[in-house]
């Protein structure tokens, strides 16, 4: 299957897909959060196709210190079939190419068993989250 970096145009098929795959798009999300990503990825956004259909999406974000893969998600269909790994080494290469020594991911907590066989491992350190919400302080 094929593996290319996504375009702007992809925005509509991504976010189907991104809505099609249980437990992925959360309702916090903003109307534009696919179109958001595509352009903060700076290139580092990648889809899969099998016959004219997008199949997976892939996105990280060089910021510098390290790279962020923020999404990585394929149809129920097409799970356990290489498609996802095929995904992570394209951002993993891309990201290589411009120097980022550390890839980290976000992931959906059933997904770890896909990234232990792959040999990541839990970070060094903690990782923490604040919801941000109206008048915060």
């Amino acid at each position: 299957m094929p593996i290319r970096t996504a375009r702007l145009a992809d925005t509509p098929s991504v976010e189907f897909l991104l809505r099609s795959v249980p437990g992925v798009w959360q309702s916090s999300w903003r109307n534009d959060s696919v179109q958001r990503a595509l352009l903060a990825s700076d290139g580092l956004a990648f889809v899969a196709e099998k016959d004219g259909t997008l199949i997976g999406f892939a996105c990280a974000h060089d910021v510098g210190f390290r790279a962020y893969l923020s999404e990585l998600v394929v149809t129920e269909s097409h799970q356990r079939q290489g498609v996802g790994s095929a995904l992570l080494v394209a951002v993993q290469r891309a990201v290589a190419e411009r120097g980022c020594k550390l890839l980290v991911a976000d992931i959906y907590p059933p997904a770890a068993p896909f990234y232990h066989r792959l040999n990541w491992r839990e970070p060094r350190a903690s990782l923490l989250c604040r919801d941000i919400v109206d008048n915060a302080a």
